[in-house]
Formats: C-alpha cells, sequence, structure tokens
C-alpha cells in the first residue's frame, strides 16, 4: 500500500536536485525521472511512485521497519544540496534505488525478469559484496542517465536490520572526495547524521552514505559519490544485461 507520508517526504527532497528530474505541478504535483531519449524511468507522486511496466514488490510497503517515525530537519536537507549546487559539486543523478525483503531472491529476480522483458526495460545486474542481488533498470549506453536499483534480501539476521530495510535511497554523483563528503554531511546535520562509507566489491570506497531517516517504516538514505567514482566505467563494465 502507497505511504503518502513517504512519497510527500521523497518529492520534497528530490525537487532540491538540480537536473536529472522534471517536474509538473497543475493538478497533484509529479516529477518525472526521465532519460535522455525521452522515456520516463520512475514516476513519483505526492501518492505513488511507479516504475511504468515493473511492479514495485509487496515487501518494500507491506514488511515496514517497527522504528519510529525520524527524520532531519528539511532546512539541512536544502542547505546541503545549496551547497552542493552553488559551489557546482553536483555532478548528476546517479540512481534512485530500493532495498526490500523477499521470501526468495531467485524468485524474485525472475518476476523483475519478466516484467522487465515485457516492458521492454534492459534490466541488468551488478555482483553483489553481499547475498542480496543488485538489478537496474535503465540505459547503460546512455551512461549519464539515471538509473532506478532493485535490492532485495532474503533471510536477513542483522541486528541492525531495522535502520535499513526496507529502504529508499537517493544517489548522486558529486565533486568530492571522500573526506570533504564526511565534513559537508556531519557540518550540515551537526552532528546527528553520522556518514558512512560503502565499499564496492573490490574494495574501493565509492560513497558516503547519510540516513536521513525514516518515514513511514520506510529508510531513507542519501548517498553522495566521489568524484572518482567512474560511473561511465562502472556502467560500461560492471552491470550484466539480463534483458
Amino acid at each position: 500500500m502507497i505511504k503518502p507520508k513517504f512519497t510527500n517526504k521523497i518529492f520534497k527532497i528530490l525537487r532540491l536536485l538540480p537536473e536529472g528530474i522534471t517536474f509538473t505541478d497543475n493538478g497533484e504535483k509529479s516529477a518525472n525521472v526521465a532519460l535522455s531519449n525521452g522515456r520516463v524511468l520512475l514516476k513519483i507522486s505526492a501518492s505513488d511512485i511507479q516504475i511504468p511496466g515493473i511492479s514495485i514488490a509487496n515487501g518494500f510497503y507491506q514488511k515496514p521497519s517497527p522504528l519510529a517515525d525520524n527524520f532531519v530537519s528539511q532546512s539541512q536537507i536544502e542547505r546541503l544540496f545549496e551547497i552542493l549546487t552553488l559551489n557546482n559539486l553536483f555532478q548528476r543523478l546517479n540512481h534512485l534505488g530500493f532495498c526490500y525483503p523477499v521470501e526468495s531472491v531467485k524468485a524474485e529476480r525472475e518476476r523483475l525478469i519478466k516484467e522487465a522483458k515485457s516492458a521492454n526495460w534492459h534490466l541488468y545486474q551488478e555482483s553483489s559484496n553481499d547475498n542480496s542481488a543488485w538489478l537496474f533498470i535503465g540505459e547503460r549506453n546512455l551512461w549519464p542517465d539515471p538509473l532506478v536499483e532493485l535490492i532485495f534480501n532474503e533471510n536477513i539476521q542483522d541486528k541492525w536490520k531495522n535502520y535499513w530495510l526496507p529502504h529508499f535511497q537517493i544517489d548522486i554523483d558529486t565533486y568530492l572526495n571522500g573526506d570533504e563528503i564526511e565534513k559537508l554531511v556531519t557540518d550540515t546535520f551537526q552532528g546527528k547524521v553520522k556518514p558512512y562509507r560503502i565499499i564496492a566489491n573490490d574494495k574501493f570506497i565509492v560513497l558516503v552514505r547519510a540516513r536521513l531517516g525514516i518515514v513511514s517504516g520506510i529508510n531513507v538514505n542519501l548517498d553522495l559519490g566521489f568524484e572518482g567514482r567512474m560511473t561511465r566505467y562502472s556502467r560500461l563494465k560492471l552491470l550484466s544485461q539480463l534483458v
């Protein structure tokens, strides 16, 4: 079931991105993440989030974290994006991602392959460094364009899982290095958000994650990629095409 508090929160954050998303305000406010060829990859409104032709798994909405709503202030998020924009530190929207539990990773992967074929979407997979599956929808040959990521897990025993499962991630590329991103996050949120570095399969640190909080049982992360992230390389070389 769609949760308006969550979609409203995401809508407000995405409005701060300097590029990568187009907005319409006639009638119900909505936002589209589109590829450079014009095809809409993700539709977002105050009441819904849709990947055209792909069903967002029930586990994302129907298996919420039990944690109470707790989120950083909107003014602090606005300040962070203001700093990135005014100082020309924002490169691009890399992807928007959904992470959720499933009964079977194999079955969920097969479902997504079937739906992607039916909807004429390209579906890619990146090797994961854990037991989850990392799948992407979009067009890797249009490598500067954003993707949608779907991460799914089964039999999670992690004692911290309520703080990251399920979660929605907003991932951007920046012109900052790791230390600069950590300082920006720590200073902007006045120490209330502890940034931590995400390590890829090759042991290379590719981004710093800031957990913005939780709303309606869904955790929300802002991922800030390093200047040396090599988005083009990762799209063209590390993604294996499934469809």
